[in-house]
């Protein structure tokens, strides 16, 4: 089963940016009912984006969840990391006999592959941030509604 932490965070972060954007309050219960999960989880994400830097949360009754820096400046490769920082794409199955130069060799390969994997996914992660997930969205309803 995938992991959906990270789409889960990116949700989130987008979410706030959109809604700081239309000056609309953000809140953990807000998101959880738009992701369709519980508020602990959210809270939880939300909790260890605010450490990273990438949310900020005021509690009380005029508070909520907002962006700690301007989104241009919050690429998801910072969201990728604070929620899976020690994530790889694979990893090679350990402890097989050595039986042969397939099950000597094969866990080198797998190693490899994984760290190329992992490479590709931070090169693309990296270039691309919040505000850019926000104008997508944008011309992803404008498109929707144009028919085109």
């Amino acid at each position: 089963m995938a992991d959906t932490r990270f789409p889960t965070a990116l949700h989130i972060v987008v979410t706030v940016a959109v809604n700081e954007a239309a000056g609309v309050r953000t809140t953990s219960p807000i998101l959880a009912e738009a992701l369709n999960t519980n508020a602990s989880f959210v809270r939880k994400l939300v909790s260890t984006l605010t450490k990273a830097g990438i949310l900020a949360s005021k509690d009380g009754s005029g508070g909520g969840i907002g962006l700690a820096r301007k989104s241009e400046k919050i690429p998801l490769i910072e969201i990728y990391n604070a929620i899976l920082p020690d994530q790889r794409s694979w990893a090679a199955r350990e402890k097989i006999p050595s039986l042969c130069a397939v099950t000597r060799n094969i866990g080198t390969i797998s190693d490899q592959l994984g760290e190329h994997a992992d490479a590709a996914v931070a090169r693309v992660l990296s270039g691309v941030s919040i505000a850019d997930c926000v104008a997508k969205i944008a011309e992803l309803e404008t498109s929707a509604k144009t028919g085109s």
